[in-house]
């Protein structure tokens, strides 16, 4: 198989019916989709938000973990569902600016006081919380651009959720990448995370083709 970076998952023409079915966002959420597209911030956009609001619900998610906050906007759709179980979204930033940008579009949502935004190095923080708080997590969220944190984080991920908890990557299909031979760092990475969650026997997953690639792997014991 050639060593080239495929542009999409989905065909265009599927692609934008996917999109045409999606419920209109409010405010805030158009704002930080507008946002992104404008300033090249990365997010998951709308048809992945509407996943894991989804998940979120179906498993009544109270506890949820988010590793990677950028502007708050997968917060939003994972904290509202928080919010609606009495729970709290914890969600692991390390760039000050975002954290400031994230805390505003908590506050626009009416969500504030069910996040905690934990303004830290993830490789220290999520080790942490699974040592602290073993089981606790009904999800957890990883969405990183430093994506050698996906390999590193997986086994303190997996302790942090609880049986019947559902463990949830983006970009795990790496624009194609990983069906191809490319050996470039990142797209070598992500190849490693899918096999070990797949071979992991506490997991039950799922690679879903959904714009980038989102795993999904319900954490069974």
């Amino acid at each position: 198989m050639p060593d080239v970076d495929l542009t999409g998952i989905t065909a265009e023409p599927v692609e934008k019916y996917l999109y045409s079915l999606l419920r209109p966002r409010d405010k805030v959420l158009t704002f930080l989709e507008q946002d992104a597209e404008k300033n090249n911030v990365r997010i998951i956009g709308p048809l992945v938000g509407n996943f894991l609001s989804l998940l979120a619900t179906s498993c009544k998610a109270k506890n949820i973990l988010e590793i990677g906050t950028a502007t708050g906007y997968s917060g939003i759709w994972l904290g509202r569902v928080a919010r609606q179980n009495g729970g709290k979204l914890t969600t692991i930033e390390a760039d000050p600016s975002r954290v400031e940008i994230a805390s505003k579009s908590f506050h626009d949502a009416g969500i504030e006081d069910f996040v905690e935004i934990i303004n830290g190095d993830a490789r220290k923080e999520v080790p942490n919380i699974a040592k602290r708080s073993p089981g606790k997590f009904d999800l957890a969220f990883i969405d990183v651009g430093d994506k050698s944190l996906y390999v590193e984080l997986l086994e303190d991920c997996i302790v942090a959720l609880s049986i019947g908890g559902y463990l949830v990557a983006d970009n795990t299909l790496w624009k194609g990448r990983v069906a191809t031979a490319a050996r470039d760092r990142d797209t070598t990475t992500i190849k490693e995370f899918n096999k070990k969650v797949f071979a992991d026997v506490r997991l039950l997953p799922a690679l879903l083709p959904m714009r980038d690639g989102v795993i999904v792997a319900l954490k069974e014991k």
